[in-house]
């Protein structure tokens, strides 16, 4: 089953900008902040942009322990990861996973464009507009659940 729910974070991944990554610190005070998307790989790990001044940030670093969220409103279901996340700021990994948020922010400026020309509105100032200084956040998730408005399925990677 984790199987099954982390493949629809992959499917939507093309669609996604923004997930929702809750974070709690060392007293359990909760903080639900929206992230930029920079890849989902399988099996089990998701990549999004984070900055050092966040919440999040602070958060992770006395608490790794995470839960990333998104609602495709078409299906009217939820999708939620849990498990933990690691910062990424230098290496191959993050110069790897910078380049995957490169493509996306082209791909975005190109689609924002595209709107504008065809007359359909699109702000002027995005993605591209973020702070430079970011760090990437690899999210390994161990547990997955779909909730749907009659009931909820959980699974255990690796079970």
């Amino acid at each position: 089953m984790f199987k099954i729910i982390f493949e629809r974070f992959l499917e939507h991944k093309k669609g996604l900008k923004v997930i929702s990554v809750a974070s709690a610190d060392h007293k359990s005070r909760p903080n639900s902040a929206h992230k930029m998307l920079v890849d989902v790989i399988a099996p089990n790990e998701i990549l999004f942009l984070d900055y050092k001044f966040t919440q999040t940030f602070s958060n992770l670093n006395e608490n790794p322990q995470l839960s990333v969220s998104f609602m495709d409103d078409v299906a009217f279901t939820g999708y939620r990861l849990t498990g933990y996340g690691v910062v990424l700021d230098k290496g191959a990994e993050y110069e790897q996973a910078k380049e995957s948020w490169s493509k996306r922010l082209v791909s975005y400026e190109a689609d924002r464009i595209v709107k504008r020309l065809t007359g359909h509105y699109s702000t002027r100032e995005a993605e591209s507009s973020l702070p430079k200084n970011f760090v990437i956040v690899k999210f390994i998730a161990e547990e997955a659940s779909m909730i749907k408005p009659d009931r909820v399925f959980r699974a255990r990677h690796g079970s």
